[in-house]
């Protein structure tokens, strides 16, 4: 097959999806690592194509014991807590976003992989999005982060935005050349030892890179190990590393993702996504309607965005 740069493939630096390549050269199943619908739950009626935006009205998590509900691009987040916007060795990058919501073992983790980072002497740790107050879909970004337990970690420090560029303050250095696919001096030995650090985490379930660092992961000799089979290929990763959390203990209504496919994912199917296939495929995909694909939300996260409509009616 004939290469296809990956600039093409870019689908946007804050758009992070669960698929998984599994099959050596071929196209990633639509299902990479996604059950269709949630086991034993009721489907809430369709509201209809695009993105639902009430939940990124919600202001505030639910009370009660934290759940994660359904899967993470289709799902919700109840009993959920705030990361705070600073912290010893961690950075909340974008808070007008006030993305920093998620279930306490996302917390717990971001707090790990600092106190791991100080350790390291990784230096502070900068923390892209988590997820909304009560989880469910954002407006803009991304196709999963909606049951609490996926999160963005930049690669690198944080560095100032472009001049006249007034809704962000911080840009995520990119690591990978879009146009040639090689790694740009943003990918440090730092870099590579917190994608490495946080994937030895034993409450992550995977972690989405752009296939260049996945690439360049797969040729430090020595230093391969069980963590990297954890860390997945996907478009749109070049500035930060998107990590997911196994289903947390007890909460049944949290749908886990489908088994990694065996071995440390350095054989042939991570050439897949340098093909002309992968090209055609993230075109593709990059005309399709927000939210118009998703599964259906359960039904108990629409108990979960009506319980706010109520309290503000009252």
């Amino acid at each position: 097959m004939k290469a296809a740069p990956l600039s093409s493939l870019h689908l946007g630096s804050g758009l992070c999806v669960f698929l998984v390549s599994t099959v050596a050269l071929a196209s990633p199943s639509d299902d990479g690592g996604v059950v269709p619908a949630v086991p034993t739950a009721v489907q809430a009626p369709s509201r209809g194509k695009g993105l639902d935006l009430r939940w990124s009205h919600q202001t505030t998590p639910t009370p009660g014991p934290a759940r994660s509900i359904g899967q993470p691009g289709a799902g919700c987040l109840e009993g959920g807590v705030a990361l705070p916007l600073h912290g010893p060795g961690w950075l909340v990058a974008r808070p007008q976003r006030h993305r920093e919501f998620g279930h306490p073992v996302l917390r717990a983790f971001l707090q790990g992989l600092a106190k791991a980072g100080r350790r390291h002497g990784l230096g502070t740790i900068t923390v892209g999005d988590m997820g909304q107050a009560r989880g469910g879909p954002t407006p803009s970004g991304h196709r999963s982060h909606q049951n609490g337990l996926d999160v963005d970690v930049w690669y690198g420090p944080a560095k100032a935005a472009a001049p006249g560029k007034k809704e962000t303050t911080l840009q995520p250095p990119s690591v990978v050349d879009m146009q040639s696919n090689k790694m740009l001096p943003a990918w440090t030995d730092r870099a590579a030892r917190l994608v490495r650090t946080a994937a030895e985490d034993p409450a992550v379930d995977r972690i989405f890179v752009h296939p260049a660092v996945k690439r360049a992961l797969c040729k430090e000799r020595g230093k391969h190990g069980p963590w990297l089979q954890r860390v997945r290929p996907w478009w749109g990763h070049q500035d930060h590393f998107h990590v997911r959390l196994r289903c947390p203990p007890g909460n049944v209504d949290c749908v886990e993702s489908k088994p990694l496919p065996p071995g440390d994912g350095c054989d042939a199917s991570l050439s897949w996504w340098f093909s002309s296939e992968a090209h055609t495929k993230a075109q593709e995909r990059a005309k399709e309607t927000p939210g118009e694909t998703a599964p259906p939300m359960p039904e108990k996260c629409e108990q979960q965005v009506e319980q706010q409509v109520e309290q503000q009616a009252e």
